[in-house]
């Protein structure tokens, strides 16, 4: 069994920050037990690396798939190295994402006893499928041959940086969290793809990952489809969604008894929302979406042990002051929800 996190905090990816001696003290800071490797670019070549068939187009400043004939030797080669297991091919390098590198450094040259997880963040199949297009506009993901590609791909980029991090800081518990984010798209009315079809890539884009499996949705969707997953954590928009999530309570149930775990996204990451409130408001707001759960029958004591405490979403839209605001607060409420239930004695 895994150790639990009883409202350890911690944060998704993508900052507003651009100097890593600031990032690094505030996540330090704030997450102790769980910081979580920064994402500082919203430039998306990081996540490429390996990726075959990729068409950068500079003048129109779009990325997109060519599978044109021309291009097979590049499916093959990328197809012998995931059959070869070469991860380092698949590596997020120092020149591409120095931010991720750095981190790991920090984090190893500061560690302290708290210190249990390490999280990083990268993509979902799903979510990078949906954003990124084939040369006629569509989206990847419908594409059977570049689907495989992507879940492949991503896959073996998430098991590189576990490898990473293994490595350079031993002894932690790894957290590998592949987003979602756009799962929206393909659950509603309008959406395109079956149940089997989403779960399965969801699973598979996390086949031989030894570490903690996580994905963050902020959107209010079919929560069925991540629960019934191999997911271990899921991740919502607590500020704005606990009520709807709730009613997923018989599910929810199911998830933490074999072990699952629920990320309660309780900071607002929109600029107004986060003026409005302070420490004791989102603690009451936690509180909250906490006692509708245990209305619907789920045992208190063994949510709250199941329980991660973040923002919402990435703070990447806030100013640095704001972003700074929204993490403390992230680690203020895990210290009281700690204290609350007996979670911070040794």
């Amino acid at each position: 069994m895994r150790e639990k996190p009883c409202f350890a905090g911690t944060m998704m990816g993508a900052v507003p920050y651009r100097e890593m001696d600031r990032v690094a003290e505030i996540i330090l800071e704030c997450f102790p037990e769980a910081p979580s490797l920064p994402i500082m670019t919203r430039n998306i070549r990081w996540m490429l690396e390996g990726i075959p068939c990729l068409v950068f187009d500079r003048e129109r400043r779009i990325v997109y798939f060519d599978l044109s004939t021309e291009r097979e030797g590049e499916i093959l080669d990328f197809y012998d190295r995931i059959e070869a297991d070469d991860l380092d091919y698949f590596a997020t390098t120092s020149k591409a994402a120095p931010f991720f590198h750095q981190m790991i450094e920090r984090i190893q040259g500061s560690r302290t006893s708290q210190l249990k997880w390490v999280i990083f963040h990268t993509s979902g199949p799903l979510l990078f499928g949906d954003m990124l297009k084939q040369a006629d506009g569509t989206p990847s993901i419908h594409n059977e041959t570049l689907r495989d590609i992507l879940i492949k791909g991503l896959n073996a980029k998430a098991r590189w940086l576990e490898k990473k991090i293994r490595a350079e800081i031993p002894g932690v518990e790894v957290v590998a969290d592949l987003p979602e984010t756009t799962l929206v798209n393909f659950t509603s009315s309008a959406g395109t793809g079956s149940r089997e079809e989403i779960i399965e890539a969801i699973n598979l884009s996390f086949e031989n990952i030894n570490g903690l499996t996580w994905v963050h949705c902020c959107a209010n969707i079919d929560w069925s489809l991540l629960l019934d997953s191999r997911v271990q954590v899921v991740n919502f928009d607590a500020y704005q969604h606990a009520e709807q999530v709730a009613l997923y309570a018989k599910e929810i149930q199911s998830f933490i008894k074999r072990g699952g775990m629920l990320g309660w996204g309780i900071v607002p990451v929109v600029s107004d929302h986060l003026k409005g409130e302070t420490t004791e408001s989102l603690i009451q707001r936690l509180e909250e979406g906490i006692e509708r759960f245990v209305q619907q029958g789920i045992d208190e004591k063994t949510l709250a042990e199941s329980s991660w405490v973040l923002p919402s979403c990435e703070t990447v839209l806030l100013t640095p002051e704001e972003s700074d605001r929204a993490l403390k607060i992230t680690s203020e409420i895990s210290q009281a929800m700690k204290k609350k239930y007996g979670f911070d004695h040794p």
